[in-house]
């Protein structure tokens, strides 16, 4: 049935992006990724963006390792854990982030949501039964899933503003090379540091804090560059690259 009605769509939609619209002067492909690594503001945000995702695909690759080693938990409970995430995840962008945002402005909101994803990635390999229990994993997951809800929409908006109409599409794409570029490399490096050739079951302590304190350090870092981000916040959606003057001229 979904094949159907792409099929169906296909052949009676029109096409938007007409012969004269600017999109059709628009490059796509890595070369154009790495030439957008080269503009001011929107290189930032990709860089912020890679650093992001490649931290968080560490935590969420060795999370049910984690709780295995420390609580003994199984795929139900980590199920359970992830779904209270998500949900939370869902009220908090559904619900309050808009308000957040005409309050304080995207750029503050990426800022402490990286800020709060960092402290709590130092902050995880401490928590177990001996110390904050259920209760205490509860509690980093919730400000964990804050964070995230906090960065990832002004994340995608921040570089979606930094583009002109011709170019949407390309620094969307641009965007996501660099989200699956770092979860191509995030969980490799993940399950790498957590390994242990000397543990009973190759994972202890030393593990586990090295593999979540250089989680820490990578997100340290996208706080970093989002704070040296602000002196293009003004910029953003006012760009007129070459791409898009080759767009108006076509037009």
């Amino acid at each position: 049935m979904a094949f159907a009605n792409a099929v169906v769509l296909y052949f009676t939609l029109p096409e938007t992006v007409t012969p004269g619209h600017p999109a059709r002067a628009t490059r796509r492909g890595w070369g154009y990724f790495f030439r957008s690594l080269r503009e001011p503001g929107l290189g930032l945000v990709l860089a912020i963006y890679f650093l992001f995702v490649f931290a968080f695909s560490i935590m969420t690759t060795v999370f049910a390792l984690f709780t295995m080693y420390r609580f003994d938990f199984g795929p139900e409970h980590n199920g359970y854990l992830f779904a209270y995430v998500g949900l939370l995840a869902v009220v908090v962008q559904g619900g309050i982030y808009g308000r957040l945002v005409k309050r304080f402005g995207q750029l503050p909101l990426i800022t402490a949501g990286a800020l709060l994803l960092a402290v709590n990635l130092l902050l995880l390999p401490y928590v177990g039964p001996a110390w904050g229990g259920l209760a205490g994993l509860l509690a980093v997951m919730t400000f964990f899933s804050l964070g995230n809800s906090f960065a990832t929409p002004g994340l995608t908006s921040l570089a979606s503003e930094s583009a002109g109409a011709a170019e949407q599409g390309s620094v969307m794409g641009a965007t996501q090379s660099a989200a699956s570029l770092a979860r191509a490399i995030g969980p490799t490096v993940g399950g790498w540091l957590i390994y242990s050739a000397v543990a009973p079951k190759n994972i202890d302590d030393h593990s586990v804090r090295l593999t979540f304190f250089f989680a820490a350090a990578v997100m340290f870092a996208a706080l970093l560059l989002a704070l040296y981000l602000k002196r293009y916040e003004g910029g953003f959606g006012h760009r007129d690259t070459e791409t898009q003057r080759q767009g108006k001229e076509t037009m």
